[in-house]
């Protein structure tokens, strides 16, 4: 589990970089699975002990079957086209219905499909070779964030009083509070705790100052340590991805582009930004409470307004001990401020970690695409180099309509003279197309529609808040319902 345990390896790896195939399928959800013929049709039958939601029978079993076309075009060194059939693989399951989502089997199915799909892409990485030149995926923490009962596991809720002054936000505190933290020093989030401390220090200088400049409190930098453990390449069963967890449609929202050659999702600095304007709003949206902004971002500003609504009170503890938000989003608040506060202070909780360095580079824009193992030889470095710089590059090649390509801090005269040698048709190495229609595997933005009943009262408990609430320009101030749409990353 991801807040328990990051990674999911296991498997071995046969010479060609092939994966055997997993029996997860078998043994998560009883299907057997049988092996893929010449022509890569699978077979598959179901266990009659085990009644298996028959949608996620058929969806599985496509996503198997795709996962394991891709196995067969690498082993053909088609590569290209195994990258595609990997995708494809992944997005027939992010594709399913939000009924579908809710399937245990179907999120520990995902969770392993996106493992398996990432050792390939490792042992390409690790090979140095030209083979597969794709973006790499890691599961997400939050997959795992509602599965998380504190309670059933004994985690004690004592400890010191938090000391709130610390902090630049003003909130109240809560036992759970103390819960997490012992959770993250004393129990089994601790590993991950001092993951996120070590990785952190590539990121936080960046967010905390674009933080500042969109006027969010800098504290609140530490969300991405509950989002992602620091991980621009962290992917959800939700669709969620990067360092912030945006789902296709807010990130769009928010100015992200998403595209077969890139997803400035996984971008570290256009994410944070997209991110602290987002918070922005939700703190507008809720009145200045960043508790509830912070709910907000997890379980959507249209899913934590309903829950006020329902308590009647515009405060998260309440809502919180009422239990009318999901386990997900109970979790996310506590564990965000027991993280904040461990990290002001390490060595008193037993951390001695020393952080990764910063991210340092320097930016060229570019006019026209150009592949990353061309840009590397350039300046000879190591392609991995430029992809750890430019994560939100899913193929490897830069977009043809512009891009600014980050490149080793030092290096850019050396860059700019050789790129000035190059001949455009040495931009891309032989074979590799930039053509997104060509290149697209099904992926799709996916709206989610509520209506909600504005025409309710709220008991706030002063007057600011109402005023608030009553000043949201963009819905009517009616007793009819408003259709309009959810930004909740939670399916």
């Amino acid at each position: 589990m991801a807040f328990k345990k990051l990674f999911l390896f296991g498997a071995t790896c046969l010479a060609l970089g092939i994966l055997s195939t997993s029996s997860f399928a078998q043994d998560s959800l009883n299907i057997t699975l049988s092996k893929p013929s010449n022509n890569l049709q699978t077979v598959n039958s179901i266990d009659t002990k085990v009644t298996i939601n028959p949608e996620v029978q058929k969806i599985v079993n496509l996503a198997e079957q795709q996962y394991r076309l891709g196995e067969s075009l690498i082993a053909a060194k088609q590569y290209e086209q195994a990258r595609t059939a990997f995708d494809r693989a992944i997005d027939i399951m992010l594709e399913a219905s939000s009924d579908v989502h809710k399937d245990q089997r179907f999120r520990s199915f995902y969770l392993e499909l996106v493992d398996r799909v990432h050792k390939h892409q490792l042992i390409a990485c690790q090979s140095g070779s030209d083979a597969i030149n794709y973006q790499l995926y890691e599961p997400s923490p939050l997959d795992e964030l509602s599965k998380i009962d504190l309670d059933a596991e004994g985690v004690s809720t004592l400890g010191s009083n938090i000391d709130i002054k610390g902090f630049d936000f003003e909130f109240t505190s809560h036992s759970a509070v103390n819960q997490f933290i012992n959770f993250f020093t004393q129990g089994k989030g601790r590993n991950t705790m001092e993951i996120g401390l070590r990785r952190s220090g590539k990121y936080r200088a960046m967010a905390e100052r674009i933080f500042k400049e969109e006027g969010v409190p800098l504290d609140i930098v530490w969300l991405a340590q509950v989002e992602s453990v620091w991980t621009p390449q962290a992917l959800s069963s939700a669709a969620a991805k990067g360092i912030w967890q945006f789902i296709p449609s807010t990130g769009e929202r928010y100015g992200l582009r998403q595209n077969a050659l890139m997803d400035e999702r996984i971008s570290p600095e256009k994410a944070t930004r997209a991110a602290a304007r987002y918070l922005k709003f939700l703190n507008n949206f809720f009145a200045g409470d960043w508790l509830l902004a912070m709910g907000a971002y997890n379980c959507g500003e249209n899913g934590m307004d309903r829950a006020i609504g329902r308590c009647g009170y515009a405060d998260f503890w309440e809502v919180y001990e009422r239990n009318l938000l999901p386990q997900e989003t109970r979790n996310y608040v506590p564990a965000i401020l027991a993280v904040i506060t461990i990290a002001k202070d390490p060595t008193k909780y037993g951390f001695n970690v020393e952080p990764d360095n910063a991210l340092s580079y320097d930016s060229i824009e570019l006019s026209a695409a150009l592949d990353l193992r061309v840009a590397s030889s350039l300046i000879n470095v190591p392609c991995e180099t430029l992809r750890e710089l430019n994560p939100e590059l899913k193929r490897g090649v830069t977009p043809s309509e512009g891009f600014t390509l980050k490149i080793p801090k030092g290096t850019l005269s050396e860059f700019e003279t050789a790129f000035s040698q190059l001949l455009p048709e040495n931009y891309l190495r032989p074979g590799l197309s930039t053509d997104e229609d060509q290149m697209a595997s099904g992926y799709k933005t996916r709206y989610v529609k509520h209506s909600v009943n504005r025409g309710g009262r709220y008991k706030v408990k002063n007057a600011s808040v109402k005023r608030a609430y009553a000043k949201r320009a963009y819905v009517k101030a009616s007793k009819q319902k408003t259709t309009y749409r959810s930004h909740s990353r939670r399916r």
